[in-house]
């Protein structure tokens, strides 16, 4: 017994003498990332290039002739107001989304109808025209902001915990543009640009017909034009956002849908005067605002979140482009074609990929 316990202690001394002169066992690849990592065998260096950064774009046409876009291959495009989808040419919206992700997705509405100055005059319809009236049923914002509309929107979109990270100024229509946070129906921590013109009319009623000590209510409702969401995974925003730019920018509306619209609004409004305000008049005030933002947010949120997923920042010296390594990949490289990267641009481009050796 004795005899076997000690040839087991020298065969384990010896191979551990033998890896230490160079016969190194295979890579543990159960460890995490680390800084504790050894380096990987020779060729087992690998480079996933990030998806956001090689998207193919494809043309869309709409089934009904009224626009054309480009969009990444394999995501999707639907119209309709959301969330329940009905068309309407005054209101049209157009959302294309990652089917894979639905988080990745651009929102681009016309105008739409949303909702009301206060809770008492939710109430006044109420008490009008019954509970489950139109105006009844419509959301109150607290500020006739691009912040408050979409924090309105919330419940009925799905998301909740709209908070405003960064404002970046009004646009040629009036609204103002935000980089915000939300978190979707999935749990999901989501950020996006947002961009709404909100607008109200006045409509002061008495609270109380049969009181005239009961005051007025403004029942006049809120209306929202240009309404515009680039969304993505919070840790994703950086990378997906010159993609949706790219979708955003490529919409073309068609002589057939400014027709259509006209005569619409002729109907409703009795005159063919108005003059439709599409993406081309918001397009370019937007991305500029975002692309001279403060960022501060922007780089102490990547840093944060490669600290939480195990990786950090590096720069391919030879063609500029950022990548996200697994943590101890400076520790152990000795090469001069990848640098640690610690500068705000490297936070603030897109990666082009994931160093790693697993």
């Amino acid at each position: 017994m004795k005899n076997n316990l000690l040839k087991t202690v020298l065969a384990c001394a010896l191979a551990a003498g033998l890896a230490a002169h160079g016969n190194v066992p295979t890579f543990p690849r159960s460890l995490p990332p680390g800084k504790h990592l050894p380096p990987p065998q020779r060729g087992a260096l690998r480079i996933r290039p990030a998806e956001a950064k090689h998207v193919k774009f494809v043309k869309y046409r709409d089934p009904s002739g009224y626009f054309t876009m480009n969009v990444p291959m394999g995501w999707r495009v639907k119209t309709g107001i959301k969330p329940d989808g009905k068309f309407d040419i005054i209101s049209y919206a157009i959302t294309v989304y990652d089917p894979k992700r639905p988080e990745r997705e651009l929102y681009f509405c016309l105008n739409n109808a949303i909702g009301l100055k206060s809770v008492e005059a939710r109430n006044w319809y109420a008490r009008s025209y019954g509970p489950g009236s139109y105006f009844a049923k419509m959301p109150v914002l607290t500020e006739l902001t691009t912040a408050g509309f979409f924090a309105a929107m919330g419940p009925l979109f799905g998301y909740r915990q709209f908070t405003v990270l960064e404002r970046l100024g009004r646009s040629a229509l009036g609204g103002d543009v935000v980089v915000a946070e939300c978190t979707t129906a999935s749990g999901r921590r989501v950020q996006g640009l947002y961009h709404a013109t909100v607008t109200s009319m006045s409509r002061p009623v008495q609270v109380n017909p049969f009181n005239a000590r009961a005051g007025m209510v403004d029942v006049g409702p809120i209306t929202e034009f240009s309404i515009l969401s680039e969304t993505a995974p919070k840790e994703e925003f950086i990378d997906w956002q010159p993609v949706l730019d790219k979708c955003f920018a490529s919409i073309a509306f068609t002589a057939a849908f400014h027709q259509q619209r006209r005569e619409a609004w002729a109907r409703m409004m009795g005159t063919s005067k108005y003059i439709m305000q599409t993406a081309d008049s918001i397009r370019g005030m937007i991305m500029d605002s975002y692309n001279r933002r403060n960022a501060t947010y922007d780089v102490l949120s990547q840093k944060r979140s490669d600290a939480t997923l195990g990786y950090e920042r590096v720069q391919d010296t030879e063609t500029g482009e950022y990548y996200r390594a697994e943590n101890g990949f400076t520790d152990w490289y000795k090469g001069t074609r990848y640098r640690p990267a610690s500068e705000k641009a490297a936070y603030l481009t897109p990666v082009s990929g994931y160093i790693n050796w697993k």
